[in-house]
């Protein structure tokens, strides 16, 4: 899920309209999350964010943290889209991922993912588009899970895709048309 957190940037380009983070609390994941689920959770490089979804977001959907993940853009060359050390932009994004807390192990045929664990990719040039996670995830959820992506901006063959935008990079100027030889 890649909740439309608070941002000052996006509120000034009315790109989109965000969230309070309290509205989180109103997701009933209890009922959504089978035992074992995992749950993956974008966050913005605000410490306070990830803060409050390790410490009481989690918590109060019964969801373990079993990961922090981090998304590094870069450019066609592999270097970072912005210094690492830059004080305004940072060339990264995280992932916090959880595990439904009551599942004691019971997460069948799927693997523990790693604490710690960093993806590189080119970042498209449409705000905001994280890359797809389906395959890297995989391993990481029971076979027969039904999976399902919250305030999605797409749709993924086997996923039930939920949000405002949900078919927002479906049109056709995304794709470029390739003709039969």
């Amino acid at each position: 899920m890649d909740p439309p957190w608070p941002n000052k940037s996006v509120h000034r380009s009315a790109g989109y309209e965000t969230q309070d983070i309290y509205d989180l609390f109103k997701i009933p994941m209890a009922s959504l999350l089978e035992p074992g689920g995992l749950v993956a959770v974008w966050v913005t490089n605000k410490p306070k964010f990830r803060r409050f979804i390790q410490d009481k977001l989690f918590p109060a959907w019964g969801v373990a943290c079993v990961g922090e993940w981090v998304w590094v853009k870069v450019t066609n060359d592999g270097s970072p889209v912005f210094p690492l050390d830059s004080p305004h932009r940072k060339p990264y994004e995280q992932l916090i991922l959880g595990r439904r807390a009551d599942s004691s192990n019971s997460h069948g045929d799927a693997v523990t993912p790693p604490y710690h664990h960093i993806l590189m990719s080119i970042p498209s040039t449409q705000h905001s588009r994280k890359p797809p996670l389906q395959d890297i995830l995989s391993r990481y959820i029971q076979k027969d899970a039904r999976c399902l992506e919250m305030f999605a901006r797409c749709l993924m063959p086997g996923w039930t895709s939920w949000g405002n935008e949900c078919i927002k990079f479906q049109h056709e100027t995304f794709f470029e048309r390739v003709q039969d030889k």
